[in-house]
């Protein structure tokens, strides 16, 4: 398949019975051991939902060892999609092999959803621009969808969403919407109606009738810098990547064409920031005006580094943040389905003076995951508590952090105002773990458009990533798969710190801090209405200000400050305190006698005896200067 075709004529030139007896058999064994020997929220997701995959796959083997119909290979397919869809952890799936593998299914438009009269409606956000008019260019952005094949749209999104691995009702409702015209094969059975009827209302406000075709067309993959480096630090929804990719190619071909010539175009509006080229696709920052107040609105998009790896991704971010508004920060991570959790942890250090507590990670202590902790150098942290957990019946190893404390100290603090962060239900994985430390570590208030994050709280490996950790030992259990099948799934689950500490992640996700419902002029508006009610929460946030100058004379070394809201700083030069002062009004230069020729000055601020902002500065030929993010 190289070009979009109708989904009929797909399925019809689909072959089926490519696999082999044994080959069905295999996928279904690999499939069982990863569950019952790796999968880390195995007891987790029994207990909670009542279910027992691994009795569902062992009947799945033995009922494919009685029967060699070639059409049992399309109800084992659909048969293993339904036992990982109901674990209910989009980081576990269950990947097709080709034909279905790397092909997508869709409609020529996108769906967006707002509140209003106490219901949820839905307008087109997108419509293909190469496709031809819909009833006259009747059927085009912002008409608000009725039907779906005479069923209320909003009936038949829950309806679809049921059938989804979300795991939270938010997060499966919001996977409905995102999958409900464009969707991946490699992950699901395709649509049952080979062309739908949508109701809408036309711009006089008349109900009106389009008819549409399912086409299906291949999805180019890109291997990211995070896939190449190993699964150790990854997290991100698997199937959220392909369709993600998909949507870019269908309905924003520009960018991934001057993406891929490393021209990535930037908003040229007067109020928006550059973004250093390598990172356009992953950050967009602006200056965002409401309520009379001038804030800094800078949207994540993914926490997967590009080819120059996590440093040069957290100094970007560090770079965006020190020239964006000092008086109120919009943080927007809605929609971004996650990446390396080493970057996003590192980025929440430049967020606050206090030191950042990680989330830590637990293995399921199993045998074979003991095994891979003595097989990698990197997994050594885990080992010892492995051997314990094993001895004493325990199900999980310690929690242990993804990332070092040593990579924290390195990364000093970048923004110092208020900041409001804003998620939403399609928030996963890495993203999950970074709003759950923000909120965890006290950083500042989350605004969200659903009720909680989408609550995948796992660090996800493949199965090509277990056969890899093993590579050149005898006596591997792991197979690959025929034909590109594949399963992932969680190997390590995560904790919550600070006042959530030793509370899991996944499913119950991260509960934001207000609400905010989606308005029809948030759709048509770029966002005016939620941009309106985060910088209302900054405004109740307050002000502050922490700026710090350094000079040195004879033996002594002097501060000057610039302050709003802090009201004392404690320095501390080469590791050991020396001076506390108060700086209510406005203070004058502070002496810090016989500090001069230090090398490195911490300057904390304190409101109210609670550390809020930190200054770090360090000695480079000959004088003090601040400390660039990981220059070291």
């Amino acid at each position: 398949m190289t070009a979009a075709t109708s989904l009929t004529d797909f399925l019809n030139g689909t072959e089926i019975g490519r696999l082999t007896p044994d080959q069905r058999k295999l996928i279904v064994e690999q499939a069982l051991l990863l569950l019952e020997q790796n999968y880390a929220l195995l007891p987790f997701k029994v207990a909670r939902y009542g279910i027992n995959p691994v009795q569902r796959l062992r009947l799945l083997a033995q009922r494919l060892g009685r029967d060699g119909d070639p059409e049992l290979e399309f109800r084992m397919h659909a048969e293993l999609i339904d036992i990982f869809n109901s674990l209910r952890d989009l980081h576990t799936r269950y990947t097709l092999p080709e034909p279905f593998n790397g092909v997508g299914v869709f409609l020529p438009f996108l769906l967006k959803e707002f509140t209003e009269d106490g219901r949820r409606r839905y307008l087109v956000s997108k419509r293909q621009a190469d496709q031809p008019e819909l009833d006259g260019d009747a059927f085009h952005f912002g008409v608000e969808v009725t039907h779906w094949n005479g069923v209320p749209i909003g009936r038949a999104i829950e309806r679809f969403g049921d059938r989804l691995p979300g795991a939270n009702p938010d997060a499966r409702h919001a996977r409905a919407l995102q999958m409900f015209t464009v969707r991946s094969l490699a992950f699901a059975p395709p649509p049952d109606e080979e062309w739908i009827v949508v109701g809408f209302l036309d711009a006089a406000n008349q109900p009106r009738e389009t008819r549409l075709t399912w086409n299906a067309t291949p999805i180019a993959t890109a291997e990211s810098a995070a896939d190449s480096e190993g699964p150790h630090n990854l997290g991100v929804d698997v199937e959220g990547v392909q369709l993600s990719r998909l949507r870019a190619e269908l309905f924003a071909p520009e960018a991934l064409v001057a993406e891929a010539s490393g021209r990535r175009t930037q908003n040229a509006g007067p109020d928006s920031v550059p973004v250093s080229p390598d990172l356009a696709t992953v950050f967009e920052a602006r200056r965002v005006t409401a309520g009379g107040r001038t804030v800094g609105h800078l949207r994540i998009r993914t926490f997967m580094p590009t080819a120059g790896g996590i440093i040069p991704f957290v100094r970007e971010f560090a770079r965006l943040l020190s020239v964006l508004p000092p008086d109120g920060l919009v943080l927007d991570v809605r929609g971004n389905g996650g990446g390396n959790v080493v970057a996003a942890e590192l980025c929440l250090q430049t967020l606050t003076g206090r030191p950042v507590e990680p989330e830590p990670a637990q293995f399921a202590a199993t045998t074979l995951n003991l095994r891979l902790c003595r097989s990698s150098d990197s997994l050594e942290p885990w080992r010892k508590s492995m051997d314990q957990a094993l001895e004493t019946g325990a199900l999980y190893s310690a929690g242990v952090p993804f990332t070092e404390r040593e990579w924290f100290d390195a990364v000093p603090q970048s923004y110092f105002g208020p900041i409001v962060l804003l998620t939403d239900a399609r928030c996963y994985s890495a993203t999950d773990i970074f709003s759950a430390g923000f909120q965890d570590n006290g950083i500042g208030a989350i605004l969200g458009t659903d009720g909680t994050t989408g609550a995948g709280g796992g660090n996800v490996w493949k199965l090509a990533d277990l056969i890899g950790a093993f590579d050149g030992q005898t006596d591997v259990p792991y197979r690959a798969l025929p034909l590109g099948a594949s399963v992932s799934l969680v190997m390590r689950r995560v904790l919550r710190v600070g006042p959530n500490a030793g509370t899991p992640l996944e499913d119950y996700g991260v509960v934001p801090d207000d609400r905010h419902v989606t308005t029809r002029r948030d759709i048509v508006e770029d966002d005016a209405d939620l941009m309106a009610a985060a910088v209302a929460r900054l405004d109740k946030a307050g002000a502050r200000r922490f700026d710090v100058t350094l000079s040195e004379a004879d033996a002594d070394l002097t501060a000057t400050f610039g302050v709003l809201g802090i009201d004392r700083a404690d320095i501390e030069v080469d590791g050991r305190p020396r001076c506390s002062a108060d700086l209510g009004g406005n203070p004058g230069p502070i002496a810090v006698t016989g500090s001069a020729g230090g090398q490195v000055v911490r300057v904390r601020g304190f409101d109210k005896g609670e550390v809020v902002a930190l200054r770090t500065f360090v000695r480079r030929g000959g004088s003090l200067q601040p400390l660039g993010t990981l220059e070291d």
